[in-house]
């Protein structure tokens, strides 16, 4: 079901937007609307190191203007369905609240900011925006209710990590709502050595490129914030399962630690090192990094809703393996350079978390669809930017993913430039 296009006069406004957010209200009216959050939280600046566009900053302005929005934080992250009547409002407040000219020194809730657009176009971007959440609300409700009818089942993650590992040359972990789950407390440690074991094995045996990189959000580093508090324990966790693997003495473990320590990157976003200063470079949001909000294209989905329901999005863990698409796998078995990453290449998205199976607690995985180009380009930069953090510069020649060449160069620079810091593993143990 969609929509007419829109009219002109709304087709040249989202022109206009187009400069800042990439995403189409046509295709993921949702994932717009927090697109332009994003950006709009970018562009506020910063009192006392902090960002003066905060969501609570947001709410108070929301408040003064006789609009507040209920559940406002997990609406912006993707945890709550955005309402027609919600993005109407946001939409509006943005774009007419786009340049900030106020005291640059006060962190008070003001008026002063400068439009995007005419009152009139920001109606019309406004008011097509609601239709298209309305048309994807009927979209979304029909996939929950086949869902519900009709549960996935799901693999092993860790039988699902190592059959997809040998297959790429790139692993990507995405700690969205925990950087590692666990059942008890007590098996935390093993289950973590041992799906790195697996690894290593693949590694050793077969003697690819390859490297493992996990995204962690360090949140707003607020006391007062609990989902700050979260991402900070969560950003921990991780922390100590790899200072057990090089603590905790086994016959291979120093053997096992050099391989870490080649093969290992950790992209962290800390939101007080965002650097709106640096020259503008071909962007992406923060978020196509994070997964910080759901892709419009997996909410709803049977296999999302079997992961996550409406109750587990705080367990989200995401894998996602760059690998030779399946035309340049084929080609390359008979020249042995099965992973040339100078080939097409190609990204599978899965979401993991612990399920119920028989009375225990066992964590599953899905396959979920490819959630859009932004994020190709996004984890694109990632992979460019982590091989050359870790020397391995042969693996971003003439990269290409689904179609899309990701320059390697100024791949550091777009990172940093969004607040993320790049860090090998003995760096992120004494971050």
């Amino acid at each position: 079901m969609k929509s007419p296009a829109p009219p002109m006069n709304v087709l040249e406004s989202l022109e206009r937007i187009s400069e800042y957010v990439r995403t189409s209200p046509a295709d993921a009216p949702a994932e717009f609307v927090r697109d332009l959050a994003h950006r709009w939280k970018e562009r506020g600046g910063h009192i006392a190191g902090k960002p003066r566009h905060s969501d609570r900053y947001l709410d108070d302005l929301l408040r003064a203007r006789g609009t507040p929005i209920k559940s406002l934080t997990p609406k912006l992250v993707g945890r709550t369905n955005l309402k027609p009547a919600d993005a109407d409002v946001l939409v509006r407040l943005f774009l007419s609240h786009w340049d900030y000219i106020g005291d640059p020194n006060s962190g008070e809730i003001t008026e002063r900011y400068a439009p995007m657009l005419s009152g009139a176009e920001i109606e019309g971007v406004c008011r097509y925006v609601a239709e298209q959440i309305t048309v994807a609300g009927v979209e979304v409700k029909t996939e929950v209710e086949a869902a519900i009818a009709a549960p996935a089942t799901g693999q092993d993650t860790p039988e699902l990590i190592e059959a997809e590992y040998r297959k790429s040359v790139a692993l990507f972990t995405v700690g969205a709502g925990q950087a590692v789950l666990h059942d008890r407390p007590e098996g935390a440690l093993i289950g973590f050595r041992n799906v790195l074991n697996r690894l290593w094995a693949i590694d050793r045996s077969d003697r690819q490129e390859r490297i493992l990189v996990w995204t962690l959000d360090l949140g707003r580093q607020d006391f007062d914030d609990p989902e700050s508090r979260l991402r900070f324990m969560s950003v921990e966790a991780l922390i100590s399962r790899f200072k057990a693997l090089r603590r905790f003495k086994e016959s291979a473990s120093e053997e096992r630690w050099n391989w870490l320590s080649s093969k290992v990157a950790i992209v962290l976003h800390d939101t007080l090192s965002v650097r709106p200063d640096m020259p503008r470079l071909p962007a992406f949001d923060p978020h196509h990094v994070l997964f910080s909000a759901i892709p419009p294209r997996w909410a709803g989905t049977p296999e999302f809703f079997a992961l996550y329901g409406t109750e587990r999005l705080q367990q989200a863990v995401y894998t996602i393996f760059l690998a030779p698409s399946a035309r340049s796998a084929v080609a390359g078995q008979s020249s042995q350079t099965l992973y040339d990453i100078s080939q097409p290449c190609e990204l599978r998205y899965f979401g993991h978390a612990l399920l119920d199976e028989k009375g225990e607690r066992r964590e599953k995985g899905f396959k979920l669809t490819a959630p859009g180009r932004s994020y190709v380009e996004a984890l694109g930069t990632v992979f460019a930017a982590a091989a050359q953090k870790l020397g391995i510069h042969k693996l971003i020649a003439e990269l290409s993913i689904e179609g899309m060449k990701i320059s390697p160069s100024h791949a550091v620079e777009k990172l940093r430039h969004h607040g993320f810091i790049l860090l090998n593993l003995e760096e992120f143990l004494s971050f």
